[in-house]
Parts: structure tokens; C-alpha cells; sequence
């Protein structure tokens, strides 16, 4: 079964998304992998990836996203079961202090081997920490509707959320580099 990496494209008026660069670059590396780019919309984004995985059922999902600001790759743990948009998405829609699933757990927690990942990255020179904020916007979204649907369905597939700096912040080939050691860590753990 093939890995799903999915990322997101461009947002707040960038012409390009850190997380689809870095996408576009990985299958060129590791063409076995499926991957999906997903708009920034709070309706059509979670609905694409739970296509995604019913279809794929992958051995595992790896979620990216750009998080501008950072400096590091952010490794989250943590899913939150709100949505607390600070822009609105690419449809103009902008929630605040919403569920994300009703009557579900107020959060989620990766099910990858994030410490693990941790580890291997910055063994491997890499620039990364552990992070339990996600944020509220649609990487929070996707990630926590990806942990809900996989826990609420028959999929088995160890899922996690990876925060890209931007570009300009952080070269394209690092991030590609750094995600071939997530790849590998995780096929790794899935032995």
C-alpha cells in the first residue's frame, strides 16, 4: 500500500504554497508515493482527502502545510476540534470558535512516530521541533477531519501533520530533504 502525502496549494494572495513545492519535488524522489494538493477551503479540502483515503487506503498519511513565520519544520501532535479561521479561506468563508466534528473529542493525537521522526531529522541535520498548536486554520482542519475519519472507519493508516517554513525561509531541497527522512522513518516503523 502506497504512503499519501497531501499538501495545499496557494493561499493569502502567494502565488505558491511551501507544503506543494516541496510535494512536487518529493514525487519527483520518491515516485511510489500518491500524493493530493488540496485547496485552502474549509468545505472542499477535508472532503478531497477523505476521497483520498477511502480510495488510496494508504499505508500511511503524511499531511503537509506552510507555516509562515516558523523557521523550523514543525512536527505537530496534536489535532484541535476547532475551527478559528484568522483569514478567510480561498471561498471567503472565515469561522471562529466552531467544531470541527460536533460532539467529538476537543483534540486528536498524531498516530505517526513523531518523536521518532524528530529524532531521525535532526540526527540527520535537520532543523525540526515538536509542536502542539497547529493552529486553527485548514491545516488543523484537515489534520484533526483525517484523524476522526480514520479513527471512525475501517482504515488503518498511521496519519501526522508536517509544518513547512516558507520558501523563502527555508530552501525547497532541505524540506524535500528532511521529508525523505520522514519517508524512511516511517516505512521504517511500518515494518
Amino acid at each position: 500500500m502506497p504512503i499519501l502525502v497531501t499538501a495545499f496549494g496557494p493561499f493569502d494572495g502567494r502565488e505558491e504554497n511551501a507544503s506543494a513545492l516541496a510535494l512536487r519535488e518529493l514525487k519527483r524522489t520518491f515516485p511510489g508515493i500518491r500524493t493530493r494538493i488540496l485547496p485552502v477551503d474549509l468545505v472542499i479540502a477535508p472532503m478531497r482527502l477523505k476521497r483520498a483515503l477511502r480510495i488510496l487506503r494508504p499505508s500511511a498519511l503524511i499531511m503537509l502545510g506552510e507555516g509562515a513565520g516558523i523557521r523550523q519544520i514543525q512536527l505537530e501532535t496534536t489535532a484541535w476540534n476547532e475551527l478559528d479561521f484568522r483569514i478567510p479561506d480561498l471561498a471567503g468563508r472565515q469561522p471562529t470558535g466552531r467544531a470541527i466534528v460536533p460532539g467529538a473529542p476537543a483534540q486528536r493525537r498524531a498516530t505517526l512516530p513523531m518523536r521518532r521522526l524528530l529524532d531521525r531529522l535532526t540526527a540527520n541535520g535537520h532543523e525540526a521541533i515538536l509542536s502542539h498548536q497547529p493552529g486553527r486554520y485548514l491545516c488543523n482542519q484537515v489534520f484533526y477531519t483525517a484523524l476522526q475519519f480514520l479513527a471512525d472507519s475501517a482504515i488503518h493508516c498511521p496519519a501526522g501533520f508536517i509544518h513547512l517554513p516558507l520558501a523563502s525561509d527555508y530552501p525547497v531541497d532541505r524540506s524535500v530533504a528532511a521529508l525523505g527522512q520522514v519517508l524512511a522513518g516511517v516505512e521504517a516503523s511500518a515494518c
